[in-house]
């Protein structure tokens, strides 16, 4: 019997080794909000407009956006992936809530997050990425069939703590970083002053007070993905027509539900815009144009072409080679509005205009430097 114990006492002697730093990470994780629901952390932001959502390990995105659009009803919201994140409440003269990151794959998918929600809007802003009418891309991407009720989908303690420790052990943190933002929530917002802001629209602290602190500085990923025909950037020569069918499938139900559409390409970086033209490989983009004014046209929506981010800016307005920055998502709502959109009566132009004039940086309009955080 002693020797039984003994061996038991040596096999769990790492364990209890281990026990002091993974209650310390459970400690560390517990002040960030990562271990806790979508709703108390909503409840927390809705309450405190200067906190940010920055979730690292645990993330329900679509559900969070679902979450807090129902709470919000605002008659104006945008839906896409992350390239429509940067529109934001202060363009709006009404009440707006960005929906942006909510979906991440076809049409039908859009479809169905408005069939989740639990009123009706009265316009929405539909971002269309080039790359979803590429077959290449498209077949990778599971397919949506009927209805399916969003719900959060959380981790266990366990399986975060074990994450957050492997980069704690990995350098990628360390407990004095968890308190340079200490108002916000999540490791992300903790750590980088990244997050969803109360709108929904994206936050970029770290990038907007060092540029060079970008995974795709100077677009370097990006254009290796062009060359080496990955990650959203696969080539392709022709559209493909069962994404024809979906985006079909998004107007009628808007149609039906009287919401008004007024979709648009979002814009790439003019240097990644010019090598994909220069590659010859996505003959598919001069298709997506004709093809969407054909469709749009016939449901009496409105589509707007902003793939070519020259006509919005410089490379230094984008945050990476295919995010355009608030300053160019302020400008895209300028020139809709502008053009005769039915946007306009919901859009305060002097609002934008006064942004723009007096912007901190081609990346964010106040200084970020500033933003306070809202334990002060």
């Amino acid at each position: 019997m002693k020797r039984f114990l003994k061996n038991i006492s040596l096999f769990l002697h790492p364990l209890w080794l281990a026990l002091p730093f993974l209650v310390w990470i459970y400690f560390q994780a517990r002040q960030t909000g990562e271990f806790d629901t979508v709703e108390h952390n909503s409840e927390i932001q809705r309450n405190n407009h200067g906190c940010l959502m920055g979730m690292g390990y645990n993330e329900s995105t679509a559900y969070y956006k679902l979450l807090n659009a129902d709470y919000y009803k605002a008659p104006v919201i945008s839906l896409g992936t992350s390239r429509v994140m940067q529109f934001k409440k202060d363009f709006f003269l009404t009440d707006f809530y960005n929906c942006g990151g909510a979906v991440a794959g076809n049409y039908n998918e859009y479809k169905n997050f408005l069939e989740n929600l639990a009123y009706t809007p009265e316009a929405v802003i539909v971002g269309l990425d080039s790359w979803v009418f590429n077959d290449a891309w498209n077949r990778q991407v599971a397919n949506w069939h009927g209805f399916k009720k969003i719900e959060t989908v959380p981790r266990s303690i366990l399986s975060i703590s074990i994450s957050i420790a492997k980069d704690w052990i990995s350098k990628k943190w360390s407990a004095r970083d968890l308190n340079r933002y200490p108002g916000n929530r999540g490791f992300n917002g903790r750590i980088k002053d990244e997050g969803f802001m109360y709108d929904g629209s994206y936050y970029y602290g770290y990038i907007y007070r060092d540029p060079t602190s970008s995974s795709d500085y100077q677009f370097a990923n990006t254009l290796w993905r062009i060359q080496n025909n990955t990650s959203r950037f696969e080539w392709g020569e022709h559209i493909d027509g069962d994404t024809l069918v979906q985006l079909e499938n998004l107007l009628s139900y808007c149609k039906e539900k009287n919401i008004t559409v007024i979709a648009f390409l979002p814009p790439f970086a003019p240097t990644v815009y010019d090598a994909m033209e220069e590659s010859g490989n996505y003959q598919y983009l001069t298709e997506i144009v004709p093809a969407c004014k054909k469709v749009f046209n016939s449901y009496g929506f409105e589509f707007f072409d902003f793939i070519d981010g020259a006509f919005l800016g410089s490379d230094d307005d984008f945050i990476d080679g295919f995010h355009g920055s608030e300053i160019v998502y302020a400008r895209i709502i300028e020139r809709m509005a502008a053009g005769g959109s039915c946007i306009g009566k919901y859009v305060d132009l002097g609002r934008i205009e006064t942004l723009l004039e007096n912007a901190y940086s081609g990346l964010v309009f106040f200084n970020p430097h500033h933003r306070k955080s809202v334990e002060e």
